[in-house]
């Protein structure tokens, strides 16, 4: 089934969070129904518009907010949504039948009584009304709905903000619990933002408004239900932090409430799970059932089982004892082939730096075969390198024009030994040329250079090569 129906879960709730006009307001009561502690957060601008949730990033700032004022919140709490974000139908009159049934059939001719199904969820409960006298074999029934997207972002949001949710009501339905007012009878309860018609404590008309602007709006609502329920008469109204003054003659008695806590007071007084309305989805709902419900034939189950891992035990120390010594065999052998394979990559690093040489080696006897003067070069270059200067090859290059060029490339300490190196390779009479086109800093501040030598044409012979110095 898409709704709550036959999923309650018997759990009593002693506290109540309303989002209520742009505040939050929190009530937890302690087991004699007192209040232990209460608290309100206000909702950024913006956050509530004309009693409907705009921005629930916004929201989810205030529950955090409200979280970190109360401390830690261990029972389920009833959340009250703004009025405007659920619709309330009026009362409905069904053949007597069970609640379950009743529910089911509004499921199934859901688009008689409300919009579209589409992202919606409802629940429904038996109330009394002034027409229940006249047909014993009927009942009426209170039904309601919202979003189920709001819903699901305002139970992600509350968890998000460790506040375990419990039901999620319409705000004006669970307001009237905290009004003893209005248990008497046909009366008129009305807020900032609401109009509700009761009869002896059920709510059997609500009106939504922007913003309660005048008196009219109220004597409108009566004028309305005295032509619903013609035998009875209003006999008491309730206003909830408003003021608005009554003529002498309206024969009308009325009362005040100067609390604005009185909505999260009626979300916290949900003792009974059958008395309420709850909008969270059905699958919601299961998963929570499951969660707290007591199932006798799992315990058998868990019984059985605890029963035969204990006649097993021996048998499975014993497995798992040999389980262990293979697996110290296992990880002991794995171990080592960690140990060869890791000797294994030395290895083939090894040999290739030894086949690097061999071709160093091999690349210097090709041009000593070659006759090109590199013992000569390689000479002077060594001669030429003092203390502070270090040079890392020397490449050999035979232009295709003639004529050999070697390219030096080098570290020095500074720029006086790059100097006195190329002023000692001019001065050995090998070169036409010596030049130094660059030189820079690497990391460790010693100077990067590269010398450039041109061979005097006299000592080439043939071909080209590349020998690597120290």
């Amino acid at each position: 089934m898409p709704f709550g129906a036959g999923k309650k879960i018997i759990q009593k709730n002693f506290a109540g969070l309303a989002i209520h006009d742009n505040f939050l307001y929190f009530v937890e009561l302690d087991e004699d129904g007192e209040v232990a502690r209460k608290t309100s957060v206000a909702l950024p601008e913006g956050c509530v518009i004309n009693g409907s949730i705009k921005d629930f990033r916004m929201l989810e700032e205030g529950f955090k907010s409200l979280q970190k004022k109360t401390g830690k919140i261990r029972q389920p709490v009833t959340i009250g949504l703004p009025t405007s974000d659920t619709v309330i139908r009026r009362p409905l009159s069904f053949p007597r039948m069970s609640i379950e049934d009743i529910r089911s059939t509004i499921d199934l001719n859901f688009e008689e009584y409300f919009t579209s199904r589409t992202d919606t969820v409802f629940d429904a409960i038996i109330i009394k009304t002034p027409a229940d006298s006249n047909d014993k074999d009927k009942v009426s029934v209170l039904a309601a709905t919202t979003k189920k997207s709001l819903v699901d972002k305002v139970l992600e949001i509350a968890k998000r903000s460790d506040i375990p949710p419990g039901a999620i009501e319409p705000l004006n339905f669970a307001m009237l619990r905290a009004v003893p007012e209005i248990k008497d009878g046909l009366c008129i309860f009305a807020d900032n933002h609401d109009i509700i018609a009761t009869w002896e404590g059920y709510g059997i008309f609500f009106r939504t408004l922007n913003k309660l602007s005048s008196l009219q709006d109220i004597l409108n609502t009566i004028q309305f239900i005295g032509t619903q329920y013609r035998h009875v008469q209003v006999n008491n109204i309730v206003l909830a932090n408003i003021d608005l003054q009554l003529s002498e003659d309206a024969r009308m008695s009325v009362t005040s409430i100067d609390n604005p806590f009185y909505a999260a007071m009626g979300l916290a007084l949900r003792e009974d799970p059958e008395s309420g309305l709850d909008l969270r989805p059905a699958e919601y709902i299961e998963l929570e059932r499951r969660r707290y419900s007591f199932n006798p034939n799992r315990l058998i189950l868990w019984g059985l089982l605890a029963g035969f891992l204990m006649m097993s035990a021996g048998t499975i120390t014993y497995a798992f004892l040999m389980n262990y010594r293979i697996r110290e065999d296992i990880e002991d052998m794995q171990s080592n082939v960690s140990t060869l394979t890791i000797k294994r990559q030395e290895l083939e690093k090894e040999n290739a730096k030894l086949e690097k040489r061999r071709q160093h080696t091999e690349q210097i006897l090709e041009f000593l075969k070659n006759d090109m003067p590199v013992l000569e070069v390689l000479n002077a270059i060594e001669v030429n390198v003092k203390d502070g200067i270090k040079y890392d090859n020397a490449d050999f290059t035979k232009g295709l024009l003639g004529g050999v060029t070697v390219v030096i490339d080098g570290k020095a300490r500074g720029d006086k030994e790059i100097i006195a190196m190329s002023e000692g390779l001019k001065e050995s009479g090998l070169f036409d040329s010596v030049m130094i086109p660059f030189s820079q800093k690497d990391q460790l501040q010693r100077k990067v250079f590269k010398m450039i030598l041109k061979v005097k044409d006299i000592m080439v012979t043939r071909t080209e090569g590349t020998a690597h110095g120290k």
